[in-house]
């Protein structure tokens, strides 16, 4: 027989059945407060294992590049000072060469008026007789009464006049000839010092290396400083991560070499290479001339040819060496202008490696 449910039946059981699901919603809140919590506990360390990773593998690629900086910003002071070296000493090899092209100017000038001195002489003593023996013989009765038939006491003191010409003319020739050789000696070694700066200034004219080496330089703390600021930015604190702050003393002293500067050095190098190699020919032609000028078949040739070479020879032995002078003072400037160039350069890159 069917049961037929009363009204009461079912409020009674529209009671239990609201009851229960009161019961079974409010456990489920409860349970799903547990499932997040535990996930808080779980999942948040692994967020946070994973941002330490990546913080880890960031400050381990600034290390890297870090060292990328020691390896091409290390060593260029090094190469630097070998340039300054090479430009102290060219300094003192083409300051020596311009002293002795200078000397031998001094000495060329000096001979030039002992020279005119000994032509004074020279007409002096062709005055009194001295130039031709056969003068007397030539005389008419007059002239001969006029200039041998005379007082003894004059004849005595006209002799001892032209014996005093004769010496002291002597005398000036030997001096000449000492001053031709000393402006020889002297032209000959600018000659060398001429060479040995152009040799010096040649071998050391190419800087190339240097220049790959400081654009290397530049480059890797270019990337440093643009990673460290990209560290920055993604979050990582430099206060609690030091070696970033560590990179700053670097990042303030490298890379500011400038490349251009060093092809300064190259100009300036070839420059000193230029006036040393013209200095060498000037006065290789100096020392020639020189040579021939002071030789006894050209100083004896009384000829008025004889005597116009003679001079020749000495004018453009004169102008080698002051040509010679002029061009040893612009590369003895130029090599000083180096020295003053490679001390900057210098005190940047050891600043620099002070902080390596």
């Amino acid at each position: 027989m069917p049961h037929y449910y009363t009204y009461c039946d079912i409020k009674i059981k529209s009671f239990y059945f609201t009851h229960f699901y009161d019961i079974i919603r409010h456990e489920f809140k409860r349970e799903m407060r547990k499932i997040l919590a535990f996930l808080l506990v779980s999942i948040a360390p692994c967020v946070s294992i994973a941002d330490d990773a990546s913080d880890s593998a960031t400050l381990e690629g600034l290390y890297d590049l870090y060292q990328t900086v020691q390896h091409f910003c290390g060593g260029i002071s090094d190469r630097i000072s070998s340039v300054s070296g090479v430009s102290k000493i060219n300094t003192a090899v083409t300051a020596v060469g311009t002293v002795a092209a200078g000397g031998a100017l001094a000495f060329g000038i000096a001979k030039a008026q002992t020279d005119k001195y000994i032509e004074e002489l020279q007409k002096q003593i062709c005055e009194r007789g001295g130039c031709d023996p056969d003068k007397v013989d030539q005389m008419s009765d007059d002239e001969f009464f006029g200039n041998v038939i005379r007082p003894f006491t004059e004849a005595i003191e006209a002799d001892a006049e032209l014996k005093r010409l004769q010496d002291e003319q002597a005398a000036e020739i030997e001096k000449s000839k000492r001053q031709g050789n000393w402006r020889t000696g002297l032209m000959v070694g600018s000659f060398g010092t001429n060479v040995a700066s152009a040799i010096i200034a040649g071998l050391n004219r190419n800087q190339s290396d240097l220049i790959q080496q400081i654009t290397a330089c530049n480059a890797a703390v270019k990337n440093l400083r643009a990673a460290r600021t990209a560290a920055i930015k993604s979050g990582i604190n430099p206060v609690e991560n030091p070696i970033i702050s560590e990179f700053n003393d670097t990042l303030q002293m490298c890379g500011t070499l400038d490349v251009e500067n060093v092809e300064k050095i190259e100009k300036r190098m070839t420059v000193v290479m230029g006036t040393s190699i013209g200095g060498a020919v000037i006065s290789a032609i100096g020392a020639g001339t020189s040579i021939a000028a002071n030789t006894d078949s050209v100083r004896d040739d009384d000829t008025a040819a004889g005597k116009q070479r003679e001079k020749n020879l000495n004018t453009t032995a004169n102008v080698s060496a002051g040509l010679a002078t002029a061009t040893g003072a612009v590369g003895t400037g130029f090599n000083i202008s180096l020295i003053t160039l490679t001390k900057k350069l210098l005190e940047s890159a050891e600043q620099c490696e002070d902080t390596l």
